[in-house]
């Protein structure tokens, strides 16, 4: 079965132009399905081990401003039309969800006519909260996903009190979220920042809409661009056994990494809960660089190209992640500063009554000033007193970094 796309991912960010969702946010939701449609029955020959294309994803936004459920929702309408995919329950407990994966069992016959055996899984949730749960009860969820995401090629066991002890061939699991800064910190308690979950996960941050779209039209365009969309995901859901590397880009890898320093002062994402995160970047690019390759050929060679729009992909993500934990800290202003802050960025300048105004519900005269003092301080936020136009008064000025 030939494809009809000379790259998956560019089609897919073409089908989804004309939406009011971040087009960063697109861009991992493609990257989701890519994975979710290989499943474990692909790998990449990493030497004595080999490394599997499942990935977690988690877009954050703040409610309503970057269309992320609307983003997953384009790729869930794709991958539904792949027969053999399973899809988990957005909102379901863990024994539950250990039973789906027990389920989920493929006999997949590879190239060399052997029988491989796998339990492969995606969980896509619009509301990442409601999938793990309150942080008062979510202990277990925590743990289990943290072990899901490492699980081999040899068979997983779990014991259960009634039916004794269950087994599911090489278990694949998947995971693509959306969640907000502030549902994030109702789900996942300071200490577990920075931990065993959050460094296995790819947090996709989005500030607003791109463009603006009355009625996004289905086009005979777009309609077009779909049925090719689900032809070509279902070419790439047949693909089988190991890639491997390019003997150059074997070579280019070596180098990278040797060079890679995880606790460089010039790394992109300061935020010092980042530094567990930043061990794993290199195996994030390795999946990539899988699903990447997938998405352009049948061939499982896979080029240093790939690699290098791998990275480039990460950096991306690398630049904005810090805002993710924005809700979540020790301080008992973090949620302050960041509201002050998130307000400062979108206007770009501000007056102090106008800002007073927007937030003195929460935030009263005397608390203000600490927040006000604290933004400045970060080196985003500014006070000016006076405009290029002459105008006397109190402004805070945005003078942080600009986003998607």
């Amino acid at each position: 079965m030939s494809r009809k796309l000379n790259n998956w991912l560019d089609a897919y960010m073409e089908y989804t132009a004309e939406t009011e969702s971040a087009p960063i946010f697109h861009k991992w939701v493609g990257i989701s399905m890519i994975a979710a449609v290989l499943r474990k029955k692909t790998w990449l020959n990493f030497g004595r081990l080999r490394m599997y294309p499942n990935l977690y994803v988690v877009l954050v936004a703040e409610p309503g401003v970057a269309r992320k459920t609307q983003a997953i929702s384009y790729g869930t309408r794709l991958i539904n039309e792949i027969s053999g995919i399973k899809i988990s329950s957005d909102a379901i407990t863990k024994e539950a969800l250990i039973e789906e994966i027990i389920g989920a069992e493929y006999d997949e016959p590879m190239r060399d006519g052997s029988i491989f055996k796998h339990s492969s899984i995606s969980v896509i949730s619009r509301e990442f909260e409601s999938f793990i749960g309150q942080k008062k009860e979510n202990t277990k969820m925590v743990v289990f996903l943290t072990d899901m995401f490492d699980v081999e090629e040899l068979p997983w066991k779990y014991r259960t009190r009634n039916k004794g002890s269950e087994v599911a061939p090489a278990v694949f699991f998947n995971l693509l979220a959306a969640t907000t800064p502030d549902s994030l910190a109702s789900s996942l308690p300071p200490s577990a920042i920075g931990g065993g979950l959050t460094t296995r996960m790819i947090f996709v941050w989005a500030s607003g809409m791109t463009n603006k779209v009355p009625i996004p039209e289905l086009s005979e365009r777009v309609l077009k661009l779909k049925d090719l969309l689900i032809h070509d995901l279902s070419v790439i859901s047949r693909i089988t056994d190991g890639y491997d590397f390019s003997a150059s880009c074997r070579d280019e890898w070596i180098r990278w990494y040797n060079n890679y320093d995880q606790l460089s002062a010039r790394r992109l994402c300061k935020d010092t809960a980042f530094n567990g995160w930043y061990s794993r970047k290199p195996m994030f690019i390795l999946k990539l660089a899988l699903i990447l390759t997938a998405s352009r050929t049948n061939s499982q060679s896979i080029a240093w190209s790939q690699f290098e729009e791998a990275i480039s992909l990460i950096e991306e993500v690398e630049s904005l992640m810090g805002r993710t934990f924005s809700s979540i800290g020790r301080s008992d202003i973090t949620v302050d500063v960041d509201l002050v802050m998130s307000i400062v960025r979108r206007h770009k300048i501000i007056t102090e009554k106008q800002l007073i105004q927007m937030v003195w519900r929460d935030i009263d005269s005397r608390k203000f000033d600490n927040v006000i003092m604290t933004a400045c301080r970060s080196g985003d936020v500014e006070r000016i007193y006076k405009l290029p136009n002459g105008d006397k008064g109190i402004w805070y000025a945005w003078r942080g970094s600009s986003d998607n």
